[in-house]
């Protein structure tokens, strides 16, 4: 029977906060005594990307990058640097170790991911290390509060377009959005007001509203490059309304359960950001004007969103 390993966290969740303690056991299975140089534990962090580039339809290069977020090691047995016998039977050893406060959380993207993964190694002398794992997940608590005093204060972008060439260039589609924060967390609803003014001639197809997450990749081999992908986590379409006038669109977008805003101090080469993106599409040939206001996800919420959570609708 071969040598077994089993690694039991006390928390079955295997899900960690930043700030907060691993602790846990290893059962470790022989059939018979064997002579260890060092029983070891390893907790670590790793922050990987990996994308192919295309010219045509025939691949050129392939961008990778990682990053050590974390490591921390545990002697389970062996310290001192001599070989020791491990008898017949199982034998139990216990680990603990905090995690920082300043640790990207968990992520799984499209082009790289952020994991979490603990590995006793086995070492024998002439042999190859044995090594068993298992992964845990961490999540980072980001206060809003703590956050620029910008997210408390209201964003507005506005725009102006023209259609078609002089002689025939058209009159002006006007669009202005506005929310009244930009920091919110999951379960909060984003109140947007929209105003729209076409003058345009030209027919609104599509009005939309989106909060896209945007998140960027930085390999370093085979140099540095950064491959930036964009995923529409929740929106709503809006009714189309041909009028000169103003008209004035009245919305809220949920936030769902979605990863926080990232920072640099945490991960450099997988940052994520989001966006909230008004979207309309006009005229014969549906060309696309476009808004954005950058939006923080949290997971504290503002103070004033606290005291007044008995009137704001939020949804879990």
């Amino acid at each position: 029977m071969p040598t077994t390993c089993k690694i039991w966290l006390t928390n079955d969740t295997k899900v960690y906060n930043c700030g907060e303690k691993v602790e846990g056991t290893v059962e470790l299975t022989v059939t018979e005594t064997k002579r260890m140089n060092a029983i070891r534990l390893i907790i670590a962090g790793v922050a990987t990307v990996d994308w192919d580039q295309f010219r045509g339809a025939k691949k050129t290069l392939r961008f990778k990058g990682s990053e050590a977020c974390f490591d921390s090691e545990i002697d389970l047995l062996g310290a001192n640097g001599e070989e020791v016998d491990v008898q017949a039977g199982t034998s139990t050893y216990s680990f603990d170790c905090y995690l920082p406060d300043s640790l990207p959380p968990s992520f799984e993207g499209e082009h790289g991911r952020i994991q979490y993964i603990i590995t006793v190694v086995l070492q024998r002398s002439g042999r190859v290390d044995k090594t068993f794992t298992i992964e845990f997940t961490v999540r980072r608590g980001l206060d809003l509060n703590a956050e620029p005093s910008a997210v408390r204060r209201p964003a507005r972008v506005e725009s102006s377009n023209t259609f078609r060439c002089w002689p025939c260039r058209s009159g002006p589609l006007l669009v202005e959005m506005q929310v009244p924060a930009t920091g919110f967390v999951p379960g909060q609803r984003i109140p947007v007001v929209l105003e729209v003014s076409n003058r345009s001639g030209c027919k609104i197809h599509l009005i939309q509203l989106k909060l896209v997450m945007v998140v960027a990749y930085t390999s370093d081999t085979p140099r540095v490059k950064v491959k930036t992908y964009r995923q529409d986590v929740t929106g709503a379409e809006l009714d189309q309304i041909d009028d000169p006038d103003v008209v004035r669109y009245e919305e809220s977008i949920l936030v769902p359960q979605t990863p926080v805003t990232s920072s640099s101090d945490s991960c450099k080469i997988i940052q994520i950001v989001y966006e909230l993106e008004a979207e309309l599409e006009v005229g014969a040939l549906h060309q696309v004007t476009k808004l954005a206001i950058p939006i923080v996800i949290g997971t504290v919420p503002l103070d004033t969103d606290r005291r007044e959570s008995t009137i704001m609708e939020i949804e879990s």
